[in-house]
């Protein structure tokens, strides 16, 4: 490794090497440099890895709420003085290969990373990201595009009503309506009353419109400079090539400043408090259990890294799992039905701090929670907490510390965000990636004494830094806010003259055609259909036999820790049965199982792997879409040491699991319903998206019965159910386990390096033994029903909208699903995203094609409209019929096609992947000819599968929209005899 070649002290390029450190517990070397002249600050993690990571980050403390970071973020990424063109940052997303591409606002620093495993389109993307971030336009076009403007409602009639408009301020009130976001914003303001986190640094929407484009250029120059950065890189990159062209690019137009960005540590509080708060629920909702509390202490500043690890810890033991007392203390009350969000240990701000709280709770709990949680820890310090609980807290950290993730994100991106407050508040990075040192002291604090008592005394019970937040439901507060915005825009409307209103009309034209401007992209760097890999590089796997069951193993680079996955059939399941499949899933692990109850399963479980996990599978037929396979996969995970307690852990929760706990059914049961709920606001398109789609296929139908709002709808009946009356699902419970857990059906994947395969075969296959060999009887089930409405609309307390429309169109290895799959790229990034986040305003309008379900879809995501983006789909149709788009926009989005395709996985997610692969019959030969495939899209294919598929007048689609019953309402009352069949969760 070229780390090896750097030394503390050695000058490079115009930086200075200040600290080179191994880290081998992910195999890696950290190079921290400083540049001279600037005093720009440079990380780079050495690893043998080709997905390279590239970031630059600010530190951006706002001093009000007005949004000015989050809509800076979006801004800069809107044209840079060597790309000055509309949209730089969308227009590379579709002329790149990479694997990441985002920017992210927090609470006091902004990061702009990328990802790519291309050398090429690594430059390329650096060369964007460098310009953007430190040589913007900042148009007040862009401004107002993104941030916010007024506009008449018809942008060309000066006597329709005056709106507020912008992606941030549609994204910022669909987030503040989510009660899970609005408590941390809520508990920060009170937490932090004289530093920054009291400000919300997306922007509140009430504050959203005091922002001017004067401010928001300022907020750039005081902020976006080199002396205020912290550039980090990833993978086996040349660095001294990247640091030269940094160097070249950037810092030598440059001279050193002081930013003055440093945000103090938070004064402290001589007294607890106690608020509440409130955030709008529609009027028709029931507000019965929907409110949330809050108990939180302000701790150590974030650069104590060895107090931060000891606070980790602490958490860990109070809240790490079911038999936590803490955790155990709140969800025994009957207080609430689940931890509240960010409950825990919290070390991203200046000053850290622990919390704990309930949702699904009511208002004139507060007092009571308080009093319980305050209860709990006295207790807890005076008995202490045992060293085999603190070992088994530790176990899991050496787990997550050593385990190579990066299935939903880049594995740097994980390595960076662990590292990244501590690093941009003057704490020491290397301890978020390496804390055996810490971890020894702990150890040694452990044997003189009761140091996490001790801790517990010093942060919680004796700190009177302690807030106390209840946040409510106000079924008057949506309509009062709306009438304030109302009534500020009228006013304002009564103050223009003609020649303002003139001016906004002229300025809503200027912007819309701009928006629709063809624009020169020449200046923009690009990748070449040359570029692309012409096979998928093959996943290499052994098969096997053991105890008559198909055993598929995988050696993988997993630093030393173990994948088993076991797939089941539910063949042997009724109709009746597979409903409750999910809820299955659920409990499966979260009750007792062999000798242990439920407590004591959750300590084993913590104490030698690192988890255990049930789901639902559904894999679709390559080549016929009514044809697929249902069942279930239990996966567990543990450090080599532990694999033969990791599968004996398994076996007893396949062959004995205790369902007879009702009071443990009803508290998980309550749990996942929360869970659920939390989940919709954050994924309204892909919820609305799914009930669309049940009335198109039978495998859509059971997907929308096991994880669509038909799902969300059976746990919320469940978990209402008394107690006493639960006994009726235990059994179901048992009978589903009885009739799953069998050799006959079952096939098993094992991930791991190939040299510890022989330390994994025995325990597996004592495992196998165990299982009970007879074939259970199949049940022949009846046809899905599919839903029968096509235009459906669903109620949901959120003040924005999520549209989407669904087509049926073909399987896998149909001759049009390669051109399918570039027109949902090519419509998203030529058509919708202009159309509906641009021009429409809300936060994402997009197209997605599923080439196993063989599902196109039109999606919106934060949407303030309906109709109007019921009609760009439509448009949106016409559009592809007509054949108006160029060669260079079809090679992009077969570009884009093949980012999603290589974008890379963790080790044991390339095991998964191909491991499900194998069981849907998708061979390599079947996947290289779908790549050789898209490599000769052109207009005429894509244009003719638009019209087969596509044209709106087509039977084969349906419509689902969720949003709020005012906007749904309003919306059928202007579709008439179209209106959308109104549900209510």
């Amino acid at each position: 490794m070229q780390g090896n070649i750097y030394k503390s002290g050695q000058r490079l390029l115009g930086f200075f090497v200040e600290q080179v450190d191994a880290l081998p517990a992910i195999n890696a070397t950290m190079i921290r440099l400083r540049h001279e002249k600037t005093g720009a600050r440079f990380m780079h993690l050495e690893r043998d890895d080709n997905n390279h990571l590239f970031s630059v980050g600010f530190r951006t403390p706002p001093d009000d709420s007005t949004g000015v970071a989050h809509i800076l973020e979006h801004t800069v990424l809107c044209g840079s003085q060597h790309f000055p063109v509309r949209d730089p940052f969308f227009s590379m997303l579709k002329r790149s290969l990479n694997t990441f591409m985002n920017a992210m606002t927090a609470s006091d620093w902004t990061i702009y990373p990328f990802s790519s495993q291309n050398r090429k389109d690594f430059s390329n993307l650096l060369e964007i990201y460098l310009d953007a971030a430190f040589f913007p336009l900042l148009s007040e076009r862009d401004f107002s595009q993104e941030g916010h403007r007024i506009e008449f409602e018809d942008p060309a009639d000066s006597g329709s009503p005056l709106l507020y408009k912008g992606v941030v301020y549609n994204e910022m009130k669909g987030a503040m309506s989510d009660p899970s976001s609005l408590l941390s914003r809520r508990l920060g303001r009170a937490l932090y009353p004289t530093t920054t986190y009291r400000h919300n640094s997306g922007g509140e929407p009430a504050d959203i419109p005091r922002l001017t484009w004067q401010q928001l250029r300022e907020f750039h120059a005081r902020y976006y400079h080199p002396s205020n950065a912290w550039f980090f890189s990833y993978g086996d990159l040349d660095l001294e090539a990247h640091l030269q062209l940094i160097e070249d690019r950037v810092l030598s137009r440059f001279e050193r400043i002081e930013p003055d960005s440093e945000v103090p540590s938070e004064q402290r509080l001589d007294t607890p408090c106690r608020l509440t708060e409130s955030y709008p629920l529609d009027a028709g909702e029931p507000k019965e259990k929907k409110s949330l509390a809050q108990v939180a202490w302000l701790t150590c500043d974030i650069d104590d890294s060895f107090e931060r690890l000891a606070l980790t810890v602490l958490s860990s033991l109070l809240l790490g799992n079911p038999a936590a007392p803490l955790y155990k203390a709140l969800l025994d009350s009957g207080l609430g039905d689940n931890l509240a969000p960010g409950t825990g240990y919290q070390d991203d701000n200046r000053t850290t701090y622990f919390a704990a709280g309930l949702q699904g709770t009511e208002p004139e709990h507060l007092p009571a929670i308080e009093k319980l949680i305050l209860e709990t820890l006295t207790t807890v310090a005076e008995q202490g907490f045992t060293r085999e609980r603190i070992e088994g807290v530790l176990h899991r950290l050496e787990f997550s510390n050593r385990e190579v993730t990066g299935d939903s994100y880049p594995y740097s991106l994980i390595l960076l965000m662990r590292l990244i407050g501590s690093w941009i508040h003057g704490g020491d990075p290397l301890a978020a990636l390496n804390f055996e040192d810490h971890v020894a002291r702990l150890r040694q604090e452990l044997d003189r004494g009761p140091f996490f008592e001790n801790l517990l005394r010093r942060y919680l019970l004796d700190n009177p830094h302690r807030v106390a937040l209840m946040l409510q439901p106000d079924s008057e507060l949506g309509p009062r806010q709306d009438e304030e915005t109302r009534r500020e825009l009228e006013d304002l409307r009564a103050r223009l003259t003609p020649e303002e209103e003139s001016e906004i009309i002229e300025r809503a034209a200027q912007l819309q055609q701009a928006q629709e401007a063809e624009e020169d992209l020449s200046c923009l760097p690009t990748l070449e259909l040359e570029d692309i890999d012409r096979a998928e590089r093959p996943v290499a796997a052994t098969e096997d036999t053991l105890q008559a069951v198909p055993v598929t193993w995988f050696g993988q680079p997993t630093n030393g820790v173990g994948y088993v996955t076991l797939n089941l059939s539910v063949d042997h399941l009724s109709d009746e049965q597979l409903p409750y499949l999910p809820i299955f899933c659920s409990l499966l692990t979260q009750v007792g199982a062999g000798e242990r109850d439920y407590l004591q399963m959750a300590e084993k479980l913590e104490a030698v792997t690192g988890g255990i996990q049930a789901r639902t599978s559904l894999l679709e037929a390559p080549d016929a879409l009514e044809t697929f396979q249902a069942g279930i996969q239990l996966k567990g995970k543990a450090l080599l040491r532990n694999l033969p307690a990791l599968f004996e852990l398994i076996g007893d929760v396949c062959l004995a699991p205790d369902f007879s706990d009702l009071q443990r059914l009803h508290t998980v049961l309550n749990q996942i319903k929360v869970s659920l709920e939390n989940s919709v606001p954050a994924s309204g398109h892909t919820y609305a998206a799914r009930t669309a789609a049940a009335c198109l296929s039978p495998v859509a139908r059971m997907r929308e019965l096991w994880s669509g709002l038909e799902q969300v709808s059976m746990v919320a009946k469940q978990a209402e159910q008394p107690i006493e009356q639960l006994q009726g699902l235990a059994e179901k419970m048992r009978q589903i386990a009885a009739a799953l857990f069998r050799r006959n059906g079952l096939q098993v994947a094992v991930a791991i390096e190939e040299e510890n395969f022989a330390a994994v075969r025995e325990p597996l296959e004592t495992f196998l033994a165990r299982l009970p060999e007879n074939p259970g009887a199949s049940v022949q089930n009846g046809d899905l029903t599919l839903n029968a409405s096509r235009r459906q609309g669903w109620v949901w307390s959120i003040p924005v909208s999520y549209v989407t429309r669904v087509f049926r169109t073909v399987p896998y290895r149909h001759q049009h699903t390669a051109p399918l799959m570039v027109m949902a790229k090519l419509l998203r990034a030529e058509y919708l995203h202009r159309e509906i986040r641009e021009k429409g305003g809300a936060y994402g309008g997009m197209a997605s094609y599923n080439t196993e379900s063989g599902l196109f879809s039109m999606l919106s995501y934060r949407d303030p409209h309906i109709l109007r983006t019921l009609k760009v789909y439509d448009q949106a149709i016409e559009w592809l019929l007509s054949g108006d788009f160029s060669d260079e926009m079809i090679k992009e989005a077969i570009l884009a096609v093949f980012s999603d395709l290589d974008r890379p996985l963790s080790p044991s997610g390339q095991a998964a992947h191909e491991f499900a692969n194998r069981r849907q019959g998708l061979t390599l030969e079947m996947r290289n000819q779908l790549r050789d495939q898209l490599l000769t899209v052109d207009r005429q294919s894509l244009v003719e599968a638009a019209q087969t598929y596509l044209h709106q007048d087509r039977a084969d689609s349906a419509i689902s929209v969720l949003a709020g019953e005012t906007a749904l309402e309003s919306a059928n009352a202007d579709l008439g005899s179209a209106a959308l069949e109104l549900h209510r969760i």
